[in-house]
């Protein structure tokens, strides 16, 4: 293989711009927007957020469009047609970038990887849909994959070469050029150098002639040598592991799911690899292991099946569990299916991997609706038989709520979750995601009387101080910060004096603030905590106006003061938040408090 030279690259980059006019806008869009982002620019987090979707959404209108393009060259549309399919594609892919929001909702995450996993099985099947023969289906995706391998190889080095020659350039020149100069680069050569040298190289379904169809002997001499031995590891793993636990009587780990999906996946891609020697005399091993392969899949299905069942009759179906599941049923069926028909169809395997991904997207029988609505029924059971000692609430709130947001829970409350999600959001645009979504899941445990994981049986709270949202600062000279989730300690510089602050949250909940050659100053929140219990059990506890989650507080209640020879300290209390446990029971106490400690030198 040669380089390919600047003219070359130049004559590539306008074929493939005749050729695919809307790919090659997306891969330079997509190009520059990579470099920006990598370049660590001044975006506020939600904006940086939408950035990053788009660029996800361009790989999604990369290879349905690429998809597009192969159907309507296989069938020799019109110039009018072709534009109505990569119209609809850029449709498609623009809608699916308004409804799946991936950084709010996990499982939109999983839904953004189910199509990308069935937009990729497209392009390997639209120039044969209704048409076209299994030998010329195999050439020209050997094709696709060659051409792919061959890019990535020329990429890595590129990458590589320029990058060392940088690295030179600043060492001999005593430059001192940004860090990000070298992921900009990443991205200029892996998102556009490598795109665009893929699509140069894409065959037609015309191409593929007896002189191109022949098979390389690289591919065998890689299944045979590489695949097939990983495969081999693989099996005689699992059928081991298999033995013990039927002699043991034990129900398998989770682990071996991944184990079986891998040995699956090396063994469908090594028949998909030798698939045009199968019937030749001089290979009579490639029957044998094609037979073998099928038989060996019927007892790591029957693992696999164990494996998923036992999870989902404990702990219900998520998304992850929902795909495991339709993947051990697609393995059953493809199995029997090559195991009574010598003559199977080789395309059946990416088409109906590409179905049943697009099923698991969107609708009654998808992950996300499975997983949401089998969650939804073990929480109605855990609010029911939490008192009896089995509490699974607090992690299927915390799926919920990540996964699929607070109105998934709308049936266990009163409360308007949607508006009260789209409020907490609009009420906290300034702060980062995390505080975010810290707040909501403050404000679902609250609202449900649940408390977090890790906590001990109790009432779990947050209180909030009246006007919270405003510190008085008036005599002060330093303020300090306490979040709810930092370190138990932190050092900090007070002018001329090193202070360090220490939160305890075991047996007790105190701030402590020492200082070298000074008297510690210590805020016990002990009896705070007490009172607020006590409170609560009376029920005269102020509820908040407008709805918010939680109880307020009076503020002079929340404020405490303290001094030392240095500074006169006070501690104001924003929030404190967790299980309220009764006066005597001390241990354990998961208690988080936000506020600020302000400081005025004496």
């Amino acid at each position: 293989m040669r380089f390919p030279s600047l003219a070359n690259l130049s004559r590539d980059a306008a074929a493939v711009f005749k050729r695919f006019p809307t790919l090659f806008v997306v891969v330079v869009c997509a190009t520059a927007l990579a470099c920006y982002l990598v370049g660590e620019p001044s975006l506020e987090a939600r904006v940086e957020q939408n950035l990053w979707q788009l660029l996800a959404t361009c790989d999604l209108l990369l290879t349905l469009g690429l998809a597009a393009e192969l159907f309507a060259a296989s069938r020799s549309y019109t110039s009018a047609r072709r534009w109505i399919l990569r119209v609809s594609a850029i449709a498609l892919c623009g809608l699916l970038y308004a409804v799946l929001h991936p950084a709010a909702y996990r499982t939109d995450v999983v839904r953004f990887g189910l199509f990308v996993f069935a937009f990729h099985h497209c392009v390997a099947i639209a120039p044969f849909i209704g048409r076209g023969n299994n030998s010329d289906f195999w050439h020209f995706n050997k094709a696709l994959f060659l051409r792919f391998l061959t890019a990535v190889l020329y990429s890595v080095s590129l990458y590589a070469g320029l990058a060392v020659a940088i690295f030179g350039i600043e060492e001999l020149f005593n430059l001192d050029l940004a860090s990000k100069i070298y992921g900009q680069l990443f991205a200029l050569v892996a998102v556009g150098f490598n795109t665009l040298f893929f699509l140069a190289g894409v065959p037609t379904i015309f191409d593929i002639t007896p002189t191109a169809a022949h098979y390389p002997k690289g591919l065998k001499i890689f299944t045979q040598y590489v695949l097939i031995p990983l495969m081999t590891i693989y099996l005689a793993i699992l059928l081991v592991y298999e033995t013990k636990i039927w002699v043991e009587w034990e129900m398998p780990k989770g682990i071996v799911a991944t184990l079986i999906l891998g040995y699956a996946v090396f063994g469908m891609l090594s028949l998909l690899l030798i698939w045009p020697i199968r019937n030749d005399e001089d290979n009579r091993w490639v029957r044998w292991f094609s037979k073998s392969f099928y038989l060996t899949l019927i007892p790591l299905i029957i693992l696999l099946v164990l494996a998923v069942y036992q999870r989902v009759s404990h702990y219900g179906f998520t998304e992850e569990r929902h795909i495991l599941m339709v993947l051990a049923i697609w393995l059953v069926a493809i199995a029997a299916y090559f195991l009574f028909f010598r003559k199977g169809d080789i395309q059946l395997i990416p088409v109906s991997l590409a179905v049943l991904a697009l099923l698991s997207t969107f609708g009654p029988q998808s992950a996300t609706d499975v997983s949401r609505h089998s969650q939804q029924r073990r929480l109605a059971r855990a609010l029911d038989t939490a008192a009896k000692g089995t509490d699974e609430r607090s992690s299927i709130v915390t799926y919920l709520l990540e996964a699929h947001g607070l109105p998934s829970m709308q049936a266990f409350t009163s409360t308007d979750l949607d508006s009260l999600d789209r409020e907490i959001a609009a009420s906290n645009a300034d702060l980062p995601p995390y505080r975010i979504a810290g707040l909501k899941r403050d404000t679902i445990f609250a609202l449900l009387d649940v408390p977090p994981s890790g906590m001990a049986k109790g009432r779990y709270l947050t209180i909030s101080r009246e006007g919270r949202n405003i510190i008085p600062m008036q005599g002060y000279d330093y303020g300090y910060r306490i979040e709810p989730y930092q370190t138990d300690s932190a050092t900090l510089t007070l002018g001329k004096n090193d202070v360090r602050i220490s939160l305890e949250r075991d047996s007790s909940l105190a701030v402590r603030v020492e200082m070298e050659n000074d008297d510690a100053v210590f805020f016990d929140l002990v009896s705070l905590v007490d009172e607020i219990y006590l409170a609560n059990k009376a029920g005269t506890l102020i509820l908040p106006p407008d709805g918010e989650a939680g109880f307020l507080y009076p503020a002079e209640k929340m404020e405490m003061q303290g001094e030392n020879a240095h500074f006169v300290i006070t501690l104001l209390l924003d929030q404190v938040n967790g299980d309220f446990l009764a006066p005597h029971e001390t241990s354990s106490r998961g208690l988080y408090v936000t506020g600020y400690l302000l400081f005025r030198e004496k």
